[in-house]
This record gives structure tokens, C-alpha cells and sequence, in this order.
């Protein structure tokens, strides 16, 4: 990939988010997480997000977030954009993303500060400060709060030009459409809310989604955003009603089964353990008989 141009180009498309697979001994299982990211890209993944939420990324040590970012930038190349996930407290976010440029990552997705008093500057300083320190990559800033506005975007773009789209996660599709509206800049948004609320972001002007799903079947997130290219809205409504109960049940009690469910269902599949760190946890016995009726409704295999 030559440049910003080249990289935002190839990022109009499903953005996975991989799990990351544990050993029996706790620690994280990097030869299969190599394993997997080449499953994703083989299966057709172009941008892959290491250290993203769905990759347990505030649970993990610092050590292990760089093993886990040089191991899917190595197994990527450039067969798919590899965009780091990097955050917590400005130095550290600094840090990592220009660790990450030294890997050869294409991009960062800035995680929005998880300090409970962020006001809108501050949020702009924060995220020009860490793109700054990487001026070569993509930035892709995390909004996840319906604080930050686009007049905000705005200004961060020009304290920022390699700032060059929006990971959007408010469930909220018409603060989105006015989001989008209020931006006076060009940026590729991308529905951060993955398959559930890809089809109303994309009628608002996204045309990326991310995906945990994608983990288990990476054909119906592909379905999906071929139905939205071909502005196909009975098709994309099909594998909207496919993938619900999925989606609901990672959704449910505040996403607090979001990485559950997609490391349940992976294990059933004989990809990877199930396990999860606090404070997330493993799901009952309902929920995992739950999810094997859903695979088996879906046919998925290995």
C-alpha cells in the first residue's frame, strides 16, 4: 500500500475485530491467534483490528497487546489493512501507536479515553495528540459517546490530516445521520455497531461496518455488505433477520456477552477456547444451548 489514499480506499468494506484465543494456561495463545487472523483473511477480510474490544483490549497487559498487534500485522501483510487498536492514558496511547507503525500496521483505531470526565476539547486533544505522533498511519478515532459531535470531528480533522475516518458506536441512527451531516470534512465512517446497525448507518452515508461476527461466519458479514453495495435493501433485511438473535444475545444486559458469545460460538466450531477474562465471563448453560441452535440454523463450519 502506497498511502493514506490507498489504505482509506480499501477500507470501504468489513472491518473484523478477532477474538483473542487463550492457552489452558491463561496466557494468550499467539501461534493460534496467528492462526485465526489467516483464516479471516483467507475467508476474504481486507482490514483486520487487532486490539479492539471484541480482542479484549482493556483487558490485557501492555506486553501482551504488542504481542497480539505484532502477530496479526506479521500473519496481515498486505493481504488485508491491519489497523491497531491503541488508548488508555495519552502517553500510552502515544506510545503504542507509534509501536504500531514500527510494526508495519497500516492504521490505528483510537479507543475513545475511558476517563469518566471527557468534554469535547478534550477529546479533540487527545486524539490530534496521539495521530500527531503517528503523522505516516491512518487514524481511525473511536466515538462512542453522543458528547462528541460533528463540529468536533471537524476541528480534530485539521488539527489532524491523517484522520481519515470515523469508527461510530452511539446506537443512535439519527444522532449518526446528524454526526455525519455536521462534519464538514471527507471521512470514511464506518458503523462501529457491526451488522445490527450497518443498514440504517449505511442509508446516513457509512459504507464500512466492523464485525465480531465475522469471526464465527465470515460469509454472512460478507452477504451483508454485498446487499448494501447493491443498495439490495430486501437482501440486506434477509441477513439483518439472520443474524438477530446473535446480535441480541451479545447485545443483552449492556454487551456484557459481546466477546462471549462470538468465543462460544467459536469453540463449539473447535476454533478456540471459550474463555474470557473478568469482567466479562463464560456464558451458562442456556446461553451456550442458545448459540449451538443458532450454528445450527446457520450451517456454519469450520
Amino acid at each position: 500500500m502506497t498511502g493514506l489514499h490507498d489504505i482509506v480506499a480499501r477500507l470501504g468494506t468489513v472491518v473484523g475485530i478477532p477474538v483473542v484465543p487463550y492457552a489452558p494456561d491463561g496466557g494468550v495463545d499467539l501461534a493460534l491467534a496467528g492462526k485465526l487472523t489467516d483464516r479471516l483473511i483467507t475467508s476474504g477480510l481486507g482490514a483486520i483490528t487487532p486490539n479492539g474490544n471484541t480482542g479484549e483490549f482493556y483487558a490485557l497487559s501492555a506486553r501482551e497487546r504488542a504481542d497480539v498487534a505484532r502477530t496479526v500485522v506479521d500473519v496481515a501483510g498486505d493481504r488485508a489493512v491491519a489497523i491497531v487498536g491503541i488508548g488508555l492514558d495519552p502517553a500510552t496511547a502515544q506510545a503504542e501507536a507509534r509501536q504500531a507503525a514500527e510494526l508495519g500496521a497500516h492504521a490505528i483505531m483510537v479507543h475513545q479515553p475511558v476517563l469518566p470526565y471527557m468534554s469535547r476539547r478534550g477529546w479533540v486533544e487527545y486524539t490530534a495528540a496521539v495521530a500527531n505522533a503517528v503523522p505516516r498511519l491512518a487514524v481511525l478515532p473511536y466515538v462512542s459517546s453522543p458528547v462528541i459531535r460533528g463540529t468536533d470531528i471537524a476541528v480534530l480533522t485539521r488539527r489532524a490530516a491523517n484522520v481519515v475516518g470515523i469508527k461510530y458506536s452511539v446506537p443512535d441512527p439519527v444522532k449518526f445521520a446528524e454526526t455525519v451531516q455536521e462534519t464538514d470534512a471527507d471521512l470514511l465512517w464506518i458503523a462501529g455497531l457491526a451488522e445490527s446497525y450497518a443498514p440504517s448507518a449505511w442509508q446516513a452515508g457509512a459504507r464500512a461496518f466492523t464485525s465480531g461476527l465475522v469471526n464465527v461466519a465470515p460469509e454472512i458479514s460478507f452477504a451483508l455488505l454485498d446487499a448494501l453495495r447493491q443498495d439490495d435493501a430486501e437482501r440486506a433485511a434477509a441477513v439483518w433477520r439472520r443474524i438477530r438473535r446473535f446480535e441480541q444475545l451479545r447485545a443483552r444486559d449492556r454487551s456484557a456477552d459481546n466477546v462471549s458469545v462470538v468465543k462460544e460460538a467459536m469453540h463449539q466450531m473447535g476454533l478456540c477456547d471459550r474463555s474470557v477474562r473478568p469482567p466479562s465471563t463464560t456464558l451458562a448453560d442456556a446461553g451456550r444451548a442458545d448459540v449451538a441452535r443458532i450454528l445450527d440454523d446457520w450451517k456454519v463450519r469450520a
